[in-house]
């Protein structure tokens, strides 16, 4: 009945139906080493495999102090086993090759807003950064801390409006499969691709893009 009186506009539903789709938490839950058994169980060997290679490192940045000989599983700042976020702070230009983002439903957590990138800030902005994300913390919604990974470059080209020509551009692509579900199953059902310009680091839909459907090689 929600989803009818939705439909037909008599209602507006928020958050989303499938709102966990948003929370970012899964990812530390996925790399955190003590669930380690219990992903071996519940998941195939070859599935642990895709998802490892998938799934960035992630770690919500949880205010709590840690005890003097506690650490923070797998995050290494400067080449070194990070024993509390006061490491991640100090860490210098190079060593913060992280991005920090909310997670959950939230009006931060989608189109880039909430996104900062550890490396394009100064050491101010950057301990900044990190106590907003605190603070949210208690306030219900979390912040996460992931790798940064860099796009590969690519050329594209596009028609262009104003001169009538087609032109390239150079950029990195922001690739985004879609799937529906055929029979109980997931079906990959769509790709979008949209390739924004090189010198931008938070990669989503901006006025200066190109977007163009994409398949898998081999199908249809």
């Amino acid at each position: 009945l929600i989803l009818y009186f939705c439909k037909k506009q008599q209602v507006q539903v928020t958050p989303p139906f499938k709102a966990y789709l948003e929370e970012k938490l899964l990812f530390s839950l996925f790399h955190h080493p003590a669930l380690t058994d219990f992903w071996r169980r519940e998941l195939s060997s070859a599935t642990r495999q895709l998802l490892a290679s998938l799934l960035p490192l992630t770690w919500i940045l949880d205010p709590r102090p840690l005890p003097p000989y506690g650490v923070i599983p797998g995050l290494l700042v400067n080449d070194q086993q990070a024993v509390g976020w006061e490491d991640l702070a100090r860490a210098s230009k190079k060593g913060r090759q992280f991005v920090v983002k909310p997670s959950g439903f939230s009006a931060l957590a989608w189109g880039s807003r909430g996104v900062s990138f550890g490396h394009d800030q100064s050491s101010e902005q950057w301990n900044a950064t990190l106590q907003q994300a605190f603070a949210s913390y208690q306030q219900g919604t979390p912040y996460v801390l992931q790798e940064f990974h860099k796009p590969a470059r690519i050329t594209a080209r596009y028609y262009d409006l104003a001169s009538d020509n087609i032109r390239s551009m150079e950029g990195r692509v922001r690739v985004c499969p879609y799937y529906f579900t055929y029979g109980g199953r997931a079906v990959l059902s769509g790709v979008l691709m949209t390739i924004c310009p090189a010198d931008k680091l938070a990669l989503h839909g901006m006025l200066d893009a190109i977007i163009a459907p994409a398949r898998v090689e081999g199908q249809a």
